[in-house]
């Protein structure tokens, strides 16, 4: 891996450690600092510590220019050049600073995909936006399983998953896709606290009328079909893919259509009830 050092910029920099990486945040302005800060504290859910070191993994260059404009770069490579909107600028940082980590976690994979625990065991829901993973997830909660992640699978090298619990970020259904939190409060439900083994890793999306016809992968499909939820394969397999066979020797993975998530939540945790010692 290649170590940067740390910057000496006007700006007072900001940086920390988040599962084991080590990042800074520089920028021309300290109130961008400040901003990109309180950001990464909501969006690690505090998983952070403050670093006084000076070997880096990560560095996030945010510049605001004399006219406005801002500027985002990672490890020198411009990400984007955004306008003058600093929401839309942040909401953006928000999202590369947790790919950034799971990414290079030295001891933990991160896998895209809704999480919930049910009897001692994890559910694993990879999949892509827009495939009906958040209403899922919602509706598993709300009849009973633990909340885990809506986002990531935050997965340990002894094949633990452990909770990731953001708020779970909704989209309206109206064709604009506009976003909205839920929290435990507004879903009756609560948030696992303990790390779970994986006893389901199920690839399904929903369809109209979607008919539950689950088929049983081999642990070697199951691996190839994770791969794309994952974010350390690249920079980190020498942990992504002992994991990855870990998961698929223990856990039973299933791929299948769905309907809706409000009855399809049920056939889901009875299924796991039955089948997943």
């Amino acid at each position: 891996m290649t170590e940067k050092t740390a910057s000496t910029s006007i700006a007072k920099p900001f940086r920390f450690v988040s599962y084991g990486v080590r990042l800074e945040i520089r920028s021309n302005k300290q109130d961008i600092v400040d901003g990109a800060a309180a950001v990464v504290r909501r969006s690690m859910i505090e998983n952070i510590e403050v670093y006084s070191g000076r070997e880096l993994d990560v560095v996030f260059d945010l510049e605001e220019s004399a006219s406005g404009r801002l500027k985002m770069l990672q490890d020198g490579d411009r990400l984007t050049s955004g306008g003058r909107s600093r929401r839309k600028f942040f909401k953006f940082f928000d999202s590369m600073v947790r790919i950034a980590i799971g990414e290079r976690a030295p001891d933990y994979v991160f896998i895209h995909a809704g999480v919930v625990g049910w009897r001692g065991k994890a559910i694993l829901l990879p999949a892509d936006s827009y495939q009906g993973k958040l209403t899922l997830v919602s509706e598993l909660v709300r009849q009973g399983a633990e909340y885990y992640s809506d986002e990531y699978a935050v997965v340990d090298r002894k094949g633990l998953v452990h909770a990731f619990p953001r708020p779970i970020n909704m989209r309206s259904n109206d064709g604009l896709h506009r976003t909205f939190e839920l929290d435990m409060n507004d879903l009756k439900g609560t948030v696992g606290i303990h790390p779970l083994p994986v006893g389901l890793v199920l690839f399904t999306g929903y369809k109209p009328n979607g008919l539950w016809s689950p088929k049983k992968l081999t642990p070697g499909d199951g691996v190839m079909q994770m791969i794309p939820f994952t974010l350390s394969i690249t920079h980190r397999p020498e942990v992504a893919f002992p994991v990855l066979n870990m998961i698929a020797r223990r856990a039973i993975i299933l791929s299948s259509r769905r309907g809706y998530a409000e009855a399809f939540a049920k056939t889901l945790l009875d299924f796991v009830s039955k089948h997943v010692n």
